[in-house]
């Protein structure tokens, strides 16, 4: 009995601690740890049925005159942790619509921080590419008017996140914050193929960037710039090279077209450059973007500017933009007539799809009817050049150069 009761007297001893310090690690882990969310819910219909509206090349398709819910919908969750004042890390995982056209979560962000001073840190692991003034919270739809960042200039990036490490240095100047970031590493993206469905994989390897920021009382700078080696295998078009080097010997310059379209090992460069100004009720934005690729994509020059006044929570808002292709959309090496007419109508059809022109005019609208949700509407004239399809998907034979509305509604929210 005696020995019962030690056992007992002991166990009570050392609960009390124990129970304590329970308490206070339930504590530390509460600050230690912070989870919050966004979402949006969106729907998009269009006036055609012969293309559908997408927000860029990695959604396999889109709106139609029936309404989608999957172009702008997502929905997200993140969890902040502060180990120490100098080290964090964020998890940040995203279910929207993927290259394999489901609505499955998805890691987005998955980095740590590491703060040697107030002005330099370090960040490794899964991050947004900083190309962009929207680059961190363009999935966020509570942070920005339109429904969705502009297309014409969001969606001539080759990817949005990548795997691998940052540096930034930040430095204030006569009241001038400065900002210069440098990053490096690799970008695996899936690519959806519209003729099979499902997806291809592209690597995006040796990835380089900066990004410089300047932001003075109400003006907010940047200036962006990534490069990367780019390879996707497609075994619906590795032929199509393959036929070209082929027929050299008919005809000669076919190889050499061939290497020039070639997706294996090919640079990709884009540069960007933005302003914004919000003072008051006004907001004024604007950004250009310039793509080269050493491959069938097109190089494009891209830009948008905006401006929207505030009445209290409501904001009015109208956008111009416009996409541009700067590389041949065909080929004249190959003849288009005689045998070796379907080599020439294979090359002209890679090219021709690539004709992403575009002019649009947004006008929108946002309510933010709670300080952590609001409602948007928004319509977009899209205006295609001759033999352009813009940003539409599976595109009908005579689609290219229409002239397309875009009806667009959406609810973002914060928690």
């Amino acid at each position: 009995m005696q020995k019962k009761s030690m056992a007992i007297a002991i166990a009570i001893a050392l609960s009390t601690p124990v129970a304590v310090f329970a308490q206070e690690s339930a504590s530390t882990a509460s600050s230690m740890f912070r989870f919050s969310g966004f979402g949006t819910l969106g729907a998009v219909a269009t006036d055609t049925d012969k293309a559908q509206y997408a927000t860029s090349v990695l959604q396999p398709g889109g709106a139609k005159k029936s309404a989608d819910f999957g172009v702008d919908s997502l929905i997200a969750g993140q969890v902040d942790a502060q180990f120490t004042p100098q080290f964090s890390a964020v998890i940040q995982a995203v279910a929207n619509r993927t290259a394999d056209d489901d609505f499955v979560p998805h890691i987005e962000w998955a980095f740590a921080r590491y703060a040697f001073t107030p002005d330099l840190t370090v960040r490794g692991g899964i991050m947004a590419v900083p190309i962009f003034m929207l680059s961190d919270s363009r999935l966020v739809g509570l942070s920005y008017a339109w429904v969705r960042p502009p297309t014409a200039v969001y969606s001539q990036s080759p990817t949005t996140k990548f795997q691998g490490g940052d540096i930034t240095y930040r430095h204030d100047v006569s009241g001038v914050n400065l900002s210069a970031q440098a990053y490096i590493g690799r970008a695996p993206t899936d690519i959806p193929v519209s003729a099979t469905g499902g997806h291809n994989t592209a690597d995006l390897d040796n990835m380089f960037g900066v990004q410089l920021t300047a932001e003075s009382g109400p003006w907010n700078f940047r200036l962006g710039y990534l490069q990367t080696d780019f390879t996707y295998r497609d075994q619906a078009i590795q032929p199509l090279f393959d036929g070209l080097r082929q027929i050299n010997a008919l005809v000669p310059g076919a190889a050499a077209l061939a290497d020039d379209l070639d997706t294996i090992d090919k640079k990709i460069t884009f540069m960007t450059v933005g302003a914004s100004y919000e003072s008051g009720n006004v907001l004024l934005m604007g950004e250009y973007g310039k793509r080269k690729a050493d491959l069938f994509l097109a190089d494009t020059s891209s830009w948008y500017v905006m401006g929207g006044y505030r009445f209290g929570n409501f904001m009015p808002h109208i956008t111009f933009s416009q996409v541009k292709v700067d590389s041949p959309t065909s080929q004249s090496i190959v003849p288009s007539v005689g045998p070796l007419a379907a080599v020439a109508g294979g090359v002209n059809t890679l090219l021709s799809g690539q004709n992403v022109a575009q002019k649009t005019i947004a006008i929108g609208a946002r309510y933010q009817f709670h300080k952590n949700a609001d409602v948007k509407v928004q319509w977009d004239r899209v205006d295609l050049p001759n033999g352009a399809v813009g940003n539409f998907q599976k595109a009908d034979p005579g689609f290219a150069g229409s002239k397309v509305n875009v009806y667009s509604a959406a609810v973002d929210f914060v928690f």
